[in-house]
């Protein structure tokens, strides 16, 4: 059988391997992605600033940024190459701590999105502009996936600082892999970003909510999903879940005293004091943060501060049982034992049974 060279060509071509475009330097990398990504500054009523952060070019004249970036304002502004202009929220999904705001007249190009399957160990770069400066570019590599509602967080060694929320994870090729949205200052390599893929859903409304009324408030959104996993005492959960949302609403009283609650559950009473502070900070009537406190104080044997605490708490619910018992223990341990007489006398007239507990370990004959 004679030989057929012109087919011997094609079947060679045919198994020969597909070209793989080619990494692009740190330097074409910035220069590509960085004309997409702009700074974000926010004010409130008066026009004071409040925040800072980036934001990413995904569509013609629309952001995609952080939620916790925007969170608060009353009103935006977007520069970018050293021009500004007004902006507007757009498109929302609180959960996720994705928004996206509309820039009329933004004349920059937007990104390709990498919503495909990336890999740890995989190079990446942030850009974003960290301490409100210019953008600044950071290399480093995917660290880990971390699971969450089907899809799944990018950890990287790119760093992430304050002011870089909101900015872009870039691959090699120069596109969109995330928007770089926090990190843990625990440890190294402790940084985060959304997925590209869930920018895409949101512009395509398929998980897009409105932030106009008429829906759950986000606060008992968080909660609802935090009572659900501390009811199936799914404490890694609780903890995530209310590490996330203090996150998207850092202002939010509740959702520091569900994060405080949840590190006092784990054992973790020295996390969950600076949470408890937060929540009084932002509501200073709350009784339940300022009991919770004072119990954590208490269980720390810091007592001094436990009797402040617990004293606030008194001062929002006059005659609570359980907390004038726990400001009892915390005078016993300070030795002051005419203020623990005075707490059991108390405890005697609004709850005897609780009065005859607290006598058994606190009033010495």
């Amino acid at each position: 059988m004679g030989r057929i060279p012109g087919l011997m060509v094609l079947i060679a071509a045919a198994l020969a391997p597909l070209p793989v475009a080619a990494a692009k330097s740190p330097e074409q990398i910035f220069e590509q992605a960085s004309q997409s990504v702009v700074v974000i500054n926010t004010f409130d009523g008066e026009g004071n600033p409040i925040n800072q952060g980036g934001g990413v070019v995904t569509a013609r004249e629309l952001l995609t940024t952080n939620c916790h970036v925007i969170e608060g304002a009353a009103s935006l502004e977007v520069i970018h190459r050293q021009q500004v202009y007004a902006a507007t929220p757009a498109a929302a999904n609180v959960e996720r701590d994705l928004c996206q705001i509309r820039v009329p007249q933004l004349n920059a190009p937007r990104v390709t999105l990498n919503t495909g399957r990336v890999r740890v160990g995989q190079r990446v770069y942030a850009i974003g502009a960290p301490e409100g400066l210019e953008l600044t570019l950071t290399e480093g590599l995917i660290s880990s996936l971390r699971e969450f509602e089907g899809s799944q967080y990018i950890q990287t060694s790119a760093g992430i600082s304050l002011g870089s929320s909101g900015g872009g994870l870039f691959d090699t090729e120069g596109r969109l892999i995330g928007i770089t949205a926090f990190f843990v200052g625990e440890g190294p390599n402790l940084n985060f970003a959304l997925p590209a893929a869930w920018i895409a859903e949101l512009e395509r409304g398929t998980r897009a909510k409105a932030a106009a009324g008429g829906q759950e408030p986000a606060d008992a959104r968080w909660a609802r999903r935090v009572s659900d996993a501390r009811a199936k005492k799914d404490w890694p959960a609780v903890v995530s879940l209310s590490q996330q949302w203090v996150r998207v609403m850092p202002k939010s009283a509740r959702a520091w005293r569900e994060l405080g609650d949840a590190y006092a559950a784990t054992n973790r009473p020295r996390r969950a004091i600076p949470a408890y502070q937060q929540a009084v900070r932002y509501d200073g009537d709350s009784f339940d943060a300022w009991h919770n406190l004072g119990w954590t104080y208490l269980a720390l044997n810091q007592y001094d501060r436990a009797i402040e605490s617990l004293q606030e708490a008194l001062r929002i619910s006059p005659g609570h049982a359980r907390a004038t018992y726990n400001l009892g223990a915390a005078y016993f341990g300070q030795g002051l034992r005419d203020k623990v007489q005075e707490v059991h006398a108390q405890l005697r007239r609004i709850d005897p049974p609780l009065a005859a507990q607290f006598a058994k370990r606190y009033v010495k004959p």
